[in-house]
Order: structure tokens, then C-alpha cells, then sequence
């Protein structure tokens, strides 16, 4: 059996400073005239494709997806590299040595992300880690995210040549949403308190593994590797 290896991105691997709700914000301003459009939405574990929804629906502009949804994520990824930029961020401690040791192992890793396909590669690329990754499910078409997990198994299996199976999975990320989605599919879940969920609610969200984060990269590769 192959391990799989998936990565959530916002607050486990990196944080942008808010930069995907910034860039979002702008979009609505410039295209609807709606300032703070995003006040109140959560985007704490959710996809992309649930959030533009909500957002849209709440300020009476769509019901699905279409010109309105298409022209707020157009311009939501237009803005998003500068966004990026001026608010700077940081890859997460101990990412970058986890990331090396899992290649050094040959381990697979992938990406099961609720941001969408472009969105994602603009935020890694940001940071240099987009090629660090074979593939990955992602929040496009989908408000749920066992869907993009079950996708981020397929794709990264089919790129690594082995058998998808969902218990050769651990899921990595930072919301009890994240673990829900990863056993929903199979798979087991490795929970990091690197965003706004504390060790004690990613433990009662079933998480099979909670850490503080990704620093330990000893304790990681035994979790990792067995």
C-alpha cells in the first residue's frame, strides 16, 4: 500500500494574511459597487465554490453560476496576485522540511484544498510551492469538500501510479472541516492548530492525529510513513 500524502493550503501550509477574502472584497467593489461584500462569510475551511455562492446570493446578484458568479471569480483571481503581494504572508514552520523529507521518503503528496484550481497555484506560487505538489482536488465546482477530497486521491494516485485507495490517505489541515471531509472519503486526518481551531476542538472532531503544527518533522514522518 502507497501512502498519499494531502495538503490543505490557508493556515496549514501557509498564511497570506487574508489575502483570498481581500482579493475577494475588491472584486465585489470594483464590479458590483458592494464595499466589505464579504462581512460576515465564512471562508474557514470552505471551497471557493460555496463562498462566491454565498457571497453572490446574499447581496441578491445570483443563484448559480452564472455571469454574475463567472465575472466575481474572474475578478477575484485578477486581483489576487497583487493582493498577494502586499500583504506578504509566510510559508508555516517546519512546511518546507516536511515537504523535503516526504520527497526524500518518495511519498506521494497532493493537495485537498477548498480554493479553486487557479487560485491555489497563485497563492503557491507565491511562496514557490506549486511544483512541490503532483496533484490535487480543489474547490471549483464544489461546496463539498469530501467531493474535492475524493478527487485529490484520484488525481494524486493516477499521478503517482498506484491503486486509489482512500485508507493509504492522510489528509492534512487546520479545520474540523477538513477532518470530516477526510474520513467522509476513507480517509484519516491529521489535524494542525496553525489557524483559528484549537488542539482540544480539531481532538473532538474526530482527528486521528492533532498537533500544534508541522515543525516536528521526526513525529510527522513515523505518523506519515505507518
Amino acid at each position: 500500500m502507497t501512502r498519499l500524502v494531502l495538503f490543505d493550503i490557508d493556515l496549514t501550509l501557509v498564511t497570506t494574511h487574508g489575502a483570498g477574502r481581500s482579493a475577494m472584497t475588491e472584486a465585489f467593489r470594483q464590479l458590483f459597487g458592494i464595499d466589505d461584500s464579504t462581512r460576515g462569510i465564512s471562508f474557514d475551511g470552505r471551497t471557493d465554490h460555496a463562498i462566491f455562492l454565498e457571497t453572490l446570493a446574499r447581496h441578491g446578484l445570483a443563484t448559480g453560476n452564472g455571469a454574475a458568479y463567472q465575472q466575481a471569480v474572474e475578478g477575484y483571481l485578477h486581483h489576487l496576485p497583487a493582493v498577494l503581494r502586499a500583504k506578504g504572508g509566510q510559508v508555516l514552520p517546519g512546511v518546507i522540511d516536511l515537504l523535503d523529507a516526504l520527497q526524500r521518503e518518495g511519498i506521494p503528496v497532493g493537495l485537498a484544498t477548498g480554493n479553486m484550481r487557479r487560485g491555489a497555484r497563485a497563492k503557491l506560487s507565491h511562496f514557490g510551492l506549486w511544483e512541490r505538489f503532483a496533484a490535487g482536488g480543489f474547490g471549483d465546482a464544489t461546496a463539498d469538500r469530501s467531493e474535492v477530497v475524493a478527487m485529490a486521491i484520484a488525481g494524486l494516485a493516477a499521478a503517482a501510479g498506484v491503486t486509489a485507495d482512500p485508507a493509504a490517505c492522510i489528509v492534512i489541515g487546520d479545520t474540523p472541516l477538513d477532518v470530516e471531509a477526510a474520513h467522509r472519503t476513507g480517509a484519516r486526518a491529521l489535524a494542525v492548530a496553525t489557524g483559528s481551531h484549537p488542539v482540544d476542538a480539531l481532538s473532538a472532531s474526530g482527528a486521528e492525529w492533532v498537533l500544534p503544527g508541522l515543525a516536528a518533522t521526526g513525529d510527522l514522518l513515523r505518523i506519515l510513513r505507518g
